[in-house]
């Protein structure tokens, strides 16, 4: 089971917000109302900033790379690496359309189509529609990946923005039980803290 390590990424400066998704981030971060503590697919980059991990099996017979993340919504994303081309009409959503090709050991995944239903990372950076990421996965020994992630969306930043970052293995975990539902009556373990947070107003994500 694989899971990230995002505090020593390194990126390329400052995230070159437009005005608008400025706002929106520094409101997220003194509002904590994140889709995915409340059963909401992860998305990408979010995926692997969870505590509970996420599998990838790849299964060459078929040209198919799953990521299964373990915690929260418990969803599947799928990676196609049988040469395909994204479709010309695709119903957004939150982990997008992944085609994906090796180059040399390096697997290079490419990915639109997104909802705006999640949270790019934790930190709360906001994205469109037109959101495009190219993510690089890099084994470098056995038990550590090299993840790097451009993300190319004109309508929320000025300019293509990339940060690296590392993703651990950690042998002899398995996949656990894990309910994430509505009426979940133990919510503030999702949400943090304990604090009381106010669930009765509508979450815009």
């Amino acid at each position: 089971m694989w899971f990230g390590d995002f505090g020593g990424g390194r990126g390329t400066g400052e995230m070159p917000f437009q005005a608008w998704s400025r706002g929106v981030f520094e409101y997220r971060r003194v509002n904590e109302l994140e889709p995915h503590a409340r059963c909401k697919v992860s998305g990408v980059v979010r995926e692997f900033q969870t505590p509970y991990g996420v599998d990838i099996v790849d299964i060459p017979e078929t040209k198919v790379i799953y990521l299964m993340d373990v915690g929260g919504p418990h969803t599947v994303r799928t990676i196609y690496l049988d040469g395909r081309e994204h479709p010309k009409d695709f119903v957004p959503t939150g982990y997008g359309h992944s085609v994906g090709r090796w180059e040399g050991d390096t697997l290079v995944v490419d990915t639109v189509g997104f909802s705006e239903k999640f949270w790019l990372d934790r930190a709360g950076s906001p994205h469109t529609e037109k959101m495009h990421v190219t993510e690089k996965f890099t084994r470098t020994n056995m038990t550590t990946m090299q993840y790097e992630y451009t993300v190319d969306d004109p309508h929320t930043y000025t300019a293509p923005w990339t940060r690296v970052a590392t993703i651990t293995f950690r042998p002899g975990q398995e996949l656990f039980e894990y309910i994430c539902q509505d009426n979940n009556l133990g919510g503030e373990l999702m949400v943090g803290g304990g604090e009381f947070v106010d669930r009765s107003s509508r979450i815009v994500p």
